[in-house]
């Protein structure tokens, strides 16, 4: 059995296995991404990091998407998207609040559900609404 070595500043992705700079929010995000994994059963497979959204002529990253169950890893199959920040950001923050995943959520209309995690862990269902 041979023992890998994880560089100064590095942190490895549990979902991907490739190396991530060793940051607040990405610590943040490898303990939601196991969390994931191992408590609520999601396949690794099924996971993305910092999966890019289409929004209008941007794209934004979301810290963590889960797919339908084996599907193609596109916009359209999101199942769950997690936004991930460090324990001083509020949900209420104009920039990086629930706003930001509500923004996601509204670009992957197919999304199911969603979490927030930062000072507090906000989980919810994606309701349409109808006129």
């Amino acid at each position: 059995m041979s023992e890998e070595v994880i560089p100064p500043g590095k942190i490895k992705c549990f979902i991907t296995g490739k190396l991530r700079k060793d940051t607040a929010e990405e610590r943040v995000r490898q303990d939601v991404s196991r969390s994931l994994v191992k408590e609520y059963g999601y396949d690794k497979s099924d996971i993305d990091i910092e999966f890019p959204i289409k929004m209008g002529r941007a794209k934004k990253r979301a810290d963590i998407v889960i797919f339908s169950e084996n599907a193609d890893h596109t916009q359209e199959n999101i199942y769950l998207i997690a936004e991930v920040k460090t324990e001083d950001i509020k949900p209420s923050d104009r920039k990086e609040g629930v706003y930001q995943l509500e923004s996601y959520i509204a670009a992957s209309p197919n999304t199911i559900f969603a979490l927030w995690v930062g000072n507090e862990r906000l989980a919810f269902k994606v309701v349409e609404e109808k006129p």
